[in-house]
């Protein structure tokens, strides 16, 4: 296997990524079908021209197919007609796609992979190298030259750091923009049975080498092993973040962030904290003047908060069929206290988890818009309408945020009832008149907005139950 991995390089990046079944011969044939199975090579179009092997000319003739048979055949002007087995017509075209998303695996990079010039330039995602995340690409040559895939790469990731891998690519790295790396593919890479190896300890110390980081007093927060975006909560304060992951919290003021609080970045983000998560790409492009599109501000607001938080994986995702962007993480806008809660829903409808981590997640049903396909008008199109469906959905919080517990981290009396309730599953053994329980319930009744009582007494039990599911993460002693 080591032997075919240079040639399918070298071949990919002539330009000509097909193999007939002659050259398969020489590359070996137990490699090859293995790499077929990996998928890096799959079955095209049969040979329309052949090398002639019945005279000493070795020449390339025209192969044809007689009528009802389909006999294929080819004419030597020294032996004549002669006979072309099917099986020698067989070809295999090296898919790049596929080399692209192995290479992806090699570098940890988990993203969805996004092709910015068809068949020669793929964009793998971001991952940290040289102590910065950094955008990184494979690119194959046989097409555009380096200048060309440089500015495809600037107009897809903006003024940030980018790491060029190379197949061959035509150009001189000198030419390329500054932030900018070309690295040879070629020689730091490598298939061990079904997987690409890439040499990251060389990728480290050529990212290292003079490139001080764009902006060196940008904060960087550590995640826990194996934290997602999904375990991130941004509030969005006047003048400052406060990003919690795994119940610690960090504030990190907009002037470290590297951009003006005035700036499209901040506002959006502020746009997507008052949205609690989800924009509509229309409302995106029409905030505040310059004529950057949607996709470019969301690009530039993706990479600081990628930079900011150590999580892998992209922040934010763009739902192409409904036309939204909606945020991986929690965000809401510092005093936007409670939980909205739809009119027409009962306590019944809610359930409360207390995760290993003390914050609080709250299930409830919300309603989510979204664009469909109508009927179609008088020139047979589709037309766009707003639909809306109504699902389950779940927002973590805090205890300080519920007002159950001080600032300071001591658990108020409510806050010890709620959360005993949650850990024995609903049922608090407390006396009928206990005012810590009434208080409680007043305070979820104004938390929430909803009408009724969130608590009933059992008087045959002695104890009061939840009407809300109740569970926890976190086993009593």
């Amino acid at each position: 296997m080591p032997a075919i991995w240079p040639r399918l390089l070298e071949r990919l990046a002539s330009g000509d990524p097909v193999v007939g079944v002659d050259e398969r011969r020489r590359w070996g044939r137990r490699e090859f079908e293995h790499a077929i199975g990996m998928g890096i090579f799959r079955e095209t179009e049969p040979a329309t021209c052949i090398l002639c092997d019945a005279c000493p000319e070795r020449h390339w003739a025209e192969v044809h197919v007689a009528g009802v048979s389909r006999r294929r055949f080819y004419a030597c002007p020294e032996e004549g007609t002669q006979h072309v087995d099917a099986e020698r017509l067989r070809q295999w075209r090296i898919d790049a796609g596929r080399v692209a998303e192995l290479t992806a695996g090699a570098l940890g990079i988990s993203t969805t992979i996004e092709v910015l010039l068809l068949q020669h330039l793929w964009r793998l995602g971001r991952r940290r190298l040289g102590g910065r995340y950094r955008d990184i690409f494979l690119g194959v040559g046989g097409g555009p030259p380096l200048a060309e895939m440089s500015a495809a790469i600037r107009r897809s990731i903006g003024q940030g750091s980018a790491l060029l891998l190379s197949v061959g690519c035509d150009g001189n790295p000198a030419e390329i923009p500054t932030g900018h790396q070309v690295v040879d593919f070629m020689a730091i890479s490598r298939l061990e049975g079904v997987q690409v190896i890439v040499d990251l300890e060389y990728l480290e110390d050529r990212c290292t080498e003079g490139t001080p980081p764009a902006r060196p007093t940008l904060p960087s927060i550590p995640a826990p092993a194996g934290a997602t975006w999904r375990d991130v909560s941004v509030t969005v304060f006047e003048g400052f973040l406060r990003i919690t992951i795994g119940g610690k919290e960090q504030e990190v003021e907009f002037a470290e962030l590297g951009v003006d609080w005035q700036s499209q970045t901040i506002q959006l983000l502020k746009l997507f904290a008052a949205a609690r998560g989800t924009l509509d790409a229309a409302k995106i492009g029409d905030l505040g003047a310059g004529d950057t599109g949607a996709r470019m501000r969301v690009r530039r607001l993706r990479r600081v908060l990628q930079e900011v938080v150590e999580v892998d994986g992209d922040p934010i995702e763009n739902h192409r069929r409904s036309k939204v962007y909606a945020c991986q993480f929690e965000i809401r806008l510092a005093g936007d206290e409670g939980h909205r809660t739809l009119a027409g829903v009962t306590w019944l409808d809610l359930a409360f988890h207390e995760r290993s981590d003390g914050r609080i997640a709250v299930a409830a049903p919300e309603r989510r818009h979204f664009r469909a396909r109508g009927a179609q008008n008088h020139r047979g199109e589709s037309t766009g309408e707003v639909a809306e469906e109504c699902r389950t959905a779940t927002r973590t919080y805090c205890l300080e945020e519920m007002g159950l517990r001080t600032q300071a981290g001591r658990l108020s009396s409510e806050g010890a009832a709620f959360v005993g309730l949650l850990r024995a599953g609903g049922r608090l053994p407390r006396r009928s008149n206990d005012l810590v329980v009434l208080r409680l319930a007043q305070q979820l009744r104004e938390w929430t907005g909803l009408e009724g009582e969130p608590l009933h007494l059992v008087e045959a039990s002695r104890s009061w139950t939840a009407v809300f599911a109740c569970s926890s993460e976190v086993k009593t002693s």
